[in-house]
């Protein structure tokens, strides 16, 4: 045992390998400690008994190595009156003891006696619980041969505690990267220098940027859209054919530009996280962008803009689209590929350069390009005025999902630019004949018919006049969360509270 406490007071750091530790270098010696074997830790686990003399003092005795008690060669100063058997063992009991004579029924418990097996008993009873601390050390040491990362535990006076004031209750040793994580109140942790013979476990890598997985979840999380079509990394793979060094500039010859998430690829936004979501849907996107139109190619002389259109936000792009936020909020479909929609912008451009650029984007369409869009597979309930229309959960059968606005798509428009125009004074006449129009909408999500809300939310948004934002906010919010688009919700909401107008719509 004196191997073992001498290990438990050494100063060194444990070896993490313990017992099985090959280096015996004076180097690594010098630094570790290692545990004793359980040869050096032998522990007498005989039975410990007190035996009771002639008149009636209890002596102990050890059956191990047969030395009798200090007892027996004391005298009692009292003697009980009747004797018992000489030999009679009494099995050790944790608490005190006290001897009464059974001879006699009303004799008094003399006090020497009391004293006397007193005396004896304390000094046994602190034997006897050393002798069972000692058994745990022992089993202990036996459960480190199976895992010498373990540090024999013995009784200590000191409470493992962290740093933080938290209790430990794991004699475990932290390994080497959680060394200063934990510490015994009342000792010094000692300090761990990366050695050379220490094999030490490997640092996690490094997540890198340009892994295609990493990449495609950053997207999602940035823009808060399910994951982009194959053609979208077409196009990007295209681009660094023409050019290596910056992809996203291989257009700037036609007057175009990859932005959006195509920046992200780029690398331009790695310093975003989910943390600056109300910024990162704000990347690119024009005054009359709907949630539903994510920009990805932008023109460098005009607010002219391509990108895909989704009818859900964790869904696969049902259209390409594009729009010119300096002239109207139409939202104009473009068709199924992203290919042949630049082909034909390019068509329509009637340059040299652009005709070689339109050629070279057909051949590599045919050799790579082997997924287009699907489309929608639902036709929209109404076409709202950027005529992209919207999609809603429609049952046919009970008329329920969408209901008509109580007045003409005509009559609204009509309504909404009279407000535009009406003067200060003016406008709360005009506003008395919008608050049926809104009051209907409501109703109608109340009863579920959540698209008629939605619907005079986007012409709000569509007419693009600051005085509605509020109520435009409050329709379309509303709307987007009763129809579980609580992403929308989000874009929405950041889009109105930093509408912008302009040629550059980044953040970077």
């Amino acid at each position: 045992m004196e191997k073992f406490f001498a290990y438990q007071k050494d100063g060194r750091v444990p070896c993490k390998y313990g017992r099985k530790c090959f280096q015996t270098n004076k180097e690594h010696t010098d630094k570790y400690k290692h545990p004793p074997t359980k040869d050096d830790i032998k522990v007498d686990t005989k039975k410990i008994t007190r035996k009771r003399d002639s008149k009636g003092k209890v002596k102990l005795s050890n059956q191990t190595n047969g030395e009798s008690s200090n007892g027996d060669h004391r005298t009692n100063e009292e003697s009980h009156n009747s004797g018992e058997t000489n030999d009679m063992e009494v099995p050790e009991r944790p608490e005190q003891i006290t001897i009464t004579s059974n001879s006699e029924p009303n004799s008094i418990t003399s006090i020497n006696n009391q004293q006397s097996s007193t005396e004896y008993a304390v000094p046994s009873i602190r034997q006897h619980s050393q002798q069972q601390q000692l058994l745990l050390t022992n089993n202990t040491l036996e459960d480190c041969s199976v895992d010498d990362g373990i540090v024999p535990c013995t009784p200590t006076l000191f409470t493992p505690r962290r740093l933080d004031g938290e209790t430990v209750s794991s004699p475990h040793v932290p390994s080497s990267n959680q060394v200063q994580r934990f510490t015994f109140v009342g000792e010094s942790q000692p300090s761990h220098t990366p050695d050379s013979n220490d094999r030490e476990q490997l640092d996690p890598p490094v997540q890198n940027v340009t892994d295609s997985d990493y990449l495609k979840t950053k997207i999602s999380e940035l823009f808060l859209v399910d994951e982009m079509p194959k053609e979208f990394y077409d196009l990007w793979s295209f681009c660094k054919r023409q050019c290596s060094t910056r992809p996203e500039d291989a257009l700037l010859s036609v007057g175009l530009k990859l932005v959006g998430p195509y920046d992200v690829l780029a690398g331009h936004m790695n310093g975003f996280n989910t943390n600056d979501i109300e910024k990162t849907v704000l990347h690119w996107r024009y005054y009359y962008d709907p949630p539903e139109f994510q920009t990805i190619i932008a023109s460098t002389g005009s607010e002219f803009h391509m990108g895909y259109y989704r009818d859900v936000p964790l869904a696969s792009p049902v259209y390409v689209v594009s729009n010119d936020s300096s002239k109207n909020c139409i939202v104009q479909k473009l068709g199924k590929s992203l290919f042949q929609a630049l082909r034909k912008h390019l068509q329509s451009l009637d340059s040299k350069v652009a005709t070689t650029l339109q050629k070279k984007l057909l051949a590599y369409e045919k050799r790579k390009v082997t997924e287009i869009l699907e489309g929608r597979k639902c036709d929209p309930v109404t076409k709202t005025f950027h005529k992209a229309g919207i999609v809603v959960p429609y049952d046919s059968k009970t008329d329920i999902g969408y209901r008509p606005l109580s007045e003409s798509e005509y009559t609204l428009h009509k309504i909404l630019k009279s407000y535009h125009e009406a003067s200060e004074s003016k406008k709360m006449e005009v506003m008395d004949k919008l608050q049926p129009i809104i009051n209907y909408a409501n109703i109608a999500s109340d009863e579920c018919d959540f698209g008629t809300g939605f619907e005079l939310g986007i012409d709000f948004f569509c007419d693009g006049n600051p005085d509605l934002h509020r109520i435009c906010k409050q329709l379309l919010v509303t709307a987007y969360n009763l129809l579980r688009r609580p992403q929308f919700a989000t874009i929405i909401k950041a889009h109105l509270n930093n509408r912008r107008k302009g040629l550059n719509m980044s953040i970077l």
